[in-house]
């Protein structure tokens, strides 16, 4: 089937050629048609009315005297009468009297005389009936003497219609069959046009070649499209003309600044590596004779001196160990900028790292009269892997400058466990202190080089502003993030989180003298709870260690002491801080105060409730504490933290 949407243009045309003339064609026809059939029975009417006013006044004389026969003889007449099927007479009370042909001879129903005066001609009114009829009331002077009815055949005149219509239809298909080629004729000058410009806007499409030109000759609306068209080609040819004079132009001089850029660059790197340079080796050459002085300082201060000249040589070496950090910080930035500072991959006992820095940084805190904690969350992971000594310098700038910008009130080293999996654990680093605080617009900007709260901050306190940004970028190679907050009271709050990854265990995989160290190791496990003694000798046990379990303070003390005087102390004992009648805090110290057991090295068992902090720890002479239920790399860094010699006998 057409479908005349997706249908040519010439194909559209010829359709519509078509359809309009048949179309014509048709309405032509059936108004030929209908007028026919109107005509035609109007004249056999007019032929039937005139032929029954004839038979009405030859048989007027018939229907007085009552002459049936002479009726009959009166519609014989009727045969010489081409078309008159039938007739009939009928009397005054509507009975037929004479008949002729086929006609009913059924009486009417009207029997007066006024209602057969009244009888219409309407007998027969449909359109395409084959026959008429025609009744006519006989009336003289004296009144209506009966009627008469006429019917004809119209068989001659349909089919006189139908062979006028044959004529017809004749004539309206060669006149379609002349319009045909005429409407095809025509259609070309229109459709062939219109696949002209389909044809050039395809190939102008394709190949973007903007010089052909349409030629025609018309006047029409279609050459006006035409020369349209055209038009359009050369103002599209024109611009392109310019555009690519345009493009060559801009090329050239991107070409000419890329090269000076090129250039730039070139000359920006090689001042940057001459840069670097200077700084690294500048800040060896001068690192290497501070250190002399600092050292030679040291040995100053050693010696007898007056008063004022050890505060002369304490100044000295303050103003001294202020210089190296300064030379180290500069030689990290150039580091970083050169991309050249790589991080190290190493396991390490963060617990000890946090102590270290604790221990380093708490006597320069009290100095200034300001209180210095250390709040470590006991369930963070013991052994972890990572960079220990970048890790130790970007708490060091931090926990540096919070001294530095506290005169008064206490800083916090807050570490927190923020998520954790099989292999890594997410740690939360948080520095908060009292001090002067830092605002909002400087936050922004605190990280940068060479950057400082405001100008009077540089000029009171000092610095060279490169501290944070060498711990931002210490920060993100270890794939982790920095920032800055104000504290809900006063001061601010510098924290970091990073991901590091847990030191994995395969006892199978421990190098043969971690090995040799862990099988002659005499360990003692005291734990009042069964369950907890079971799970942790079996994690000692894939260790390759063979635990010694004791229910109560009271049976470990004499396992131990006895032990000691046997000749074969225990190495290491896991106690539980939570010990029924007796703290596992206050039985540790005591254990430190026997001699017979200055080397045991003690592990303290506590929950995340009653984890002891590192000051309660060391006070009790612990070196470890784990939380329950230990991880396994936890327990054997605690284990090779102090392991016995190998050549040890074994127990």
């Amino acid at each position: 089937m057409l479908n005349f949407e997706r249908s040519s243009l010439s194909q559209k045309l010829s359709l519509m050629s078509l359809l309009a003339t048949g179309t014509a064609l048709v309405l032509v026809f059936i108004a030929f048609a209908v007028s026919s059939v109107i005509e035609h029975r109007r004249e056999e009417r007019m032929q039937l009315e005139s032929l029954s006013a004839v038979i009405g006044d030859s048989t007027l004389t018939a229907l007085r005297r009552q002459d049936w026969k002479q009726a009959n003889v009166n519609l014989e007449a009727l045969k010489a009468m081409d078309g008159i099927s039938a007739a009939a007479l009928y009397d005054q009370q509507g009975k037929t009297i004479a008949r002729y042909g086929e006609a009913d001879g059924e009486a009417l129903e009207s029997t007066a005389a006024e209602d057969l005066s009244a009888l219409t001609t309407a007998a027969t009114t449909r359109l395409w009936t084959l026959r008429m009829r025609w009744y006519r009331p006989v009336v003289d002077d004296t009144g209506t003497a009966g009627a008469v009815m006429i019917e004809s055949s119209l068989a001659g005149m349909w089919r006189e219609i139908l062979r006028g219509l044959g004529i017809l239809g004749a004539a309206m298909v060669g006149s379609l069959a002349i319009a045909i080629p005429f409407a095809n004729r025509f259609r070309g000058s229109v459709s062939e046009p219109v696949a002209q410009l389909i044809a050039a806007a395809r190939k102008v499409a394709s190949g973007q070649s903007f010089g052909q030109r349409i030629a025609h000759s018309r006047r029409d609306e279609l050459g006006t499209l035409i020369d349209s068209f055209n038009a359009m080609l050369a103002q599209i040819e024109e611009r392109g003309t310019a555009l690519a004079n345009h493009r060559n132009e801009l090329e050239r001089q991107v070409g000419v600044r890329t090269e000076q850029l090129e250039k730039a660059k070139n000359a920006a790197e090689a001042a940057s590596r001459a840069k670097s340079a200077f700084l690294a080796t500048m800040s060896h050459e001068i690192r290497t004779p501070m250190n002399g002085v600092l050292g030679m300082i040291e040995m100053l201060l050693a010696t007898q001196l007056t008063e004022m000249q050890r505060n002369y040589a304490s100044m000295v070496r303050r103003s001294g160990e202020h210089l190296l950090v300064i030379i180290n910080d500069i030689l990290d930035f150039s580091k970083i900028e050169a991309g050249k500072l790589t991080i190290e991959y190493i396991h390490f006992n963060l617990h000890d790292l946090l102590d270290d820095i604790d221990s380093v940084y708490r006597p320069q805190a009290h100095a200034k009269g300001v209180s210095l904690y250390l709040d470590v969350d006991p369930s963070l992971p013991l052994a972890i892997c990572g960079d220990p000594n970048r890790l130790r310098q970007i708490l060091s700038n931090l926990l540096g400058n919070a001294i530095k910008f506290t005169d008064s009130g206490e800083i916090r080293i807050r570490v927190r466990l923020t998520r954790e999996d099989e292999q890594a654990a997410g740690i939360r680093f948080e520095v908060h202190d009292t001090g002067i605080g830092i605002s909002r617009e400087a936050r922004s900007r605190i990280f940068e080089a060479f950057s400082q709260a405001d100008n009077s901050t540089t000029r009171k306190y000092g610095g060279t502003g490169l501290g944070l940004a060498i711990s931002k970028q210490l920060v993100e190679l270890m794939g982790g993030r920095i920032g800055v907050e104000n504290a809900l009271t006063q001061g601010s709050v510098f924290w970091f989180e990073i991901a590091f990854d847990k030191r994995r265990v395969a006892h199978d995989r421990l190098d043969a003298e971690s090995a040799a160290r862990l099988r002659a190791m005499r360990v003692l496990l005291l734990d009042e709870q069964e369950d907890t003694r079971t799970l942790l000798a079996r994690q000692l046990d894939t260790l390759g260690i063979e635990a010694n379990l004791a229910a109560s303070s009271y049976e470990a003390v004499d396992v131990l002491v006895r032990a000691a005087r046997q000749g074969v102390p225990y190495d290491v004992a896991f106690i539980d801080t939570d010990l029924h009648g007796n703290s596992g805090l206050a039985f540790s110290a005591s254990l430190k105060g026997e001699p017979a057991l200055v080397g045991l090295r003690i592990v303290l068992l506590a929950s995340a409730r009653t984890a002891a902090d590192p000051v309660q720890r060391r006070e009790a002479g612990a070196a470890c504490q784990l939380v329950k239920p230990p991880r396994l790399g936890d327990l054997l860094e605690c284990l090779l933290q102090r392991a016995p010699a190998t050549n040890k006998a074994p127990a």
